[in-house]
Parts: C-alpha cells; sequence; structure tokens
C-alpha cells in the first residue's frame, strides 16, 4: 500500500513544480508568441499574466531587461498589471532592480498611481528610499505627480520625507511647487518638516509664493511655515508672488502678517519688485496694506 501512495505523492509533487521548458515552450507556440527577450517583456507591459508564467516556465531570466534596462517587473508595474507583477516576484523577479536611469518598478508604480501595486511592492520588501539618478526617491514621484495614496502608502511604509534630490528639493518642495495641496497637507501629517530649506535658501512656502499656489500657502503657513523666511538672495514669500504676479497669493500673505518693507539682498522691498514688473492691482494692494 506505500508504493502506490508514494507514487501519487511523488506525481502530486511534480505536477506542482509546473510545466517542462519545452511544454512551456510549444504553448508559447500554439499562442503565437515568439519565444524572445521583446516578447517576454512586451507580454509583461500588457499585463498577460498566463504567458509570462509560460515565459519563466520556458526558462527565460525575469531579470531579462530592455536597452534602457528596463525589466519586465518594471514594465508591468509602469502599466498597472498587479496580477503579472504577482506572477513575476513570485518567481523570482528582483524587485529592487533599477534601469540605466536609476528607476524601480515602485517609483514606475508610484508615477503613474497605480496604488494597488504600490502597497503590494512595498508589502513585498521594496526599498522606498531608493533614488534614480536625478535623485528621486518614490516618494517624490507621489507628491510631484499627486499621487495621494500612493504617498500616503509610501509614508505608512516609512519612506522618509526629508530626503533630497539633485536640486536639494524635498517631496514637500516639490508637492509646493506644483500646487498639490493634498500631499502638501499628507506630507505635512506624516512630520515633514515644514521650514527645510534648500541650499539657496529656498523653503516650501517661498517656492509656492512663486508658484502661485494659493491654497498651498495657506496649508504651509497654518502648520507653522515661517513667513518672514528669506532666500539666499535675501527674498520672502511675500517678495517673490510680488514680482511673480500672484495677486491672491499676495493677499494671503499679507493677511497673515507679512512684512511688505523686508529688503532682499539688492534692496528692494516687495513693492519695488511689484513696481519692476508693472503689477498695477499688487501695487495697489500693497499701498492699501500700508496705510492700514
Amino acid at each position: 500500500m506505500r508504493r502506490p501512495l508514494l507514487c501519487v505523492l511523488l506525481l502530486v509533487a511534480l505536477m506542482g513544480c509546473g510545466k517542462s521548458a519545452s511544454v512551456a515552450r510549444g504553448e508559447l507556440a500554439q499562442m503565437n508568441i515568439v519565444y524572445s527577450d521583446a516578447a517576454f517583456l512586451e507580454q509583461a507591459r500588457q499585463g498577460n499574466a498566463e504567458s509570462v508564467k509560460l515565459f519563466l516556465e520556458a526558462g527565460i531570466n525575469p531579470e531579462t531587461s530592455s536597452n534602457e534596462g528596463q525589466t519586465a517587473l518594471m514594465g508591468a508595474a509602469l502599466s498597472d498589471h498587479l496580477e503579472t507583477v504577482k506572477v513575476l516576484i513570485q518567481k523570482g523577479a528582483n524587485i529592487n532592480a533599477a534601469n540605466k536611469f536609476g528607476g524601480t518598478a515602485l517609483m514606475n508604480a508610484t508615477w503613474k498611481g497605480n496604488d494597488e501595486v504600490v502597497r503590494f511592492l512595498l508589502s513585498k520588501g521594496a526599498k522606498h528610499d531608493l533614488k534614480d539618478n536625478r535623485g528621486m526617491t518614490a516618494l517624490m514621484f507621489a507628491a510631484w505627480d499627486n499621487r495621494t495614496e500612493s504617498l500616503k502608502a509610501l509614508l505608512e511604509g516609512g519612506a522618509n520625507p526629508e530626503a533630497r534630490d539633485s536640486n536639494d528639493w524635498t517631496a514637500l518642495m516639490r508637492a509646493a511647487f506644483k500646487g498639490h495641496s493634498d500631499s502638501v497637507l499628507s506630507l505635512l501629517e506624516k512630520g515633514a518638516n515644514v521650514n527645510a530649506r534648500t541650499s539657496s535658501g529656498d523653503s516650501a512656502l517661498t517656492i509656492a509664493a512663486d508658484a502661485s499656489g494659493v491654497e498651498t500657502v495657506g496649508i504651509l503657513l497654518e502648520h507653522g511655515a515661517d513667513i518672514s523666511s528669506q532666500d539666499g538672495s535675501g527674498q520672502t514669500a511675500l517678495c517673490k508672488a510680488s514680482a511673480k504676479g500672484n495677486t491672491e497669493v499676495v493677499r494671503a500673505l499679507l493677511a497673515k502678517g507679512a512684512d511688505s518693507s523686508t529688503k532682499d539682498s539688492n534692496g528692494k522691498t516687495a513693492m519695488d519688485l511689484a513696481q519692476d514688473q508693472h503689477h498695477s492691482e499688487i501695487i495697489k494692494i500693497l499701498k492699501d496694506a500700508a496705510t492700514h
């Protein structure tokens, strides 16, 4: 009785090991899919999980990549194909592999806002603080493109909000520049330093004021942003907004007590900068503020 039982168990075990390479290649041929690196990468990009599995069973290297170093996992993550991502990870794909630009599968998924893929990759050990060739982390991609759910998942997973890119910007600064108030708020609620400054002296507030992000300016001020902070050229947020003609930002800053008499390194006030650029409405607002 033991021998038949052992045979059955052996058969079950062999069946669980998947198809032989030759059988898998035969099935790919029946599907009119050529067994090649390019076809494997394309099937992953399209999210054809079954054919990707066949490629892997046929013996293809899961780290096969394009000329730019894009692996099948990166392609599947970029295109939001969770099941294909799962197959590749299960078959040993390197979750933290980087392409020639330093980008990873996690960065790809975050950039596109593929939230479920982001969560899955994090749960499988994807490193969230790796940087690409520009110094960008996955969190910075989320902040830049306002991928709020992915951003929250990264923060909950321990991503560092104080990491700096090659421009010395943090994720908060990137979100502030784009006026992504939701991302700004999420970062601040998770402890991002509202008064962090770049090597040139810019803060998230001066960046937001320069970019005309009035809602973002308000959120930053509510969370303790230093309204008097000056960049390397001595300009405050009010100076920057006045020079750029960002009328509503000027109003918001004045309402919060911004000092219009502060001079930059060239000795110019917000009024001088507004006059230089002929921003008539801001000139009037600043004059009215000075008389009250």
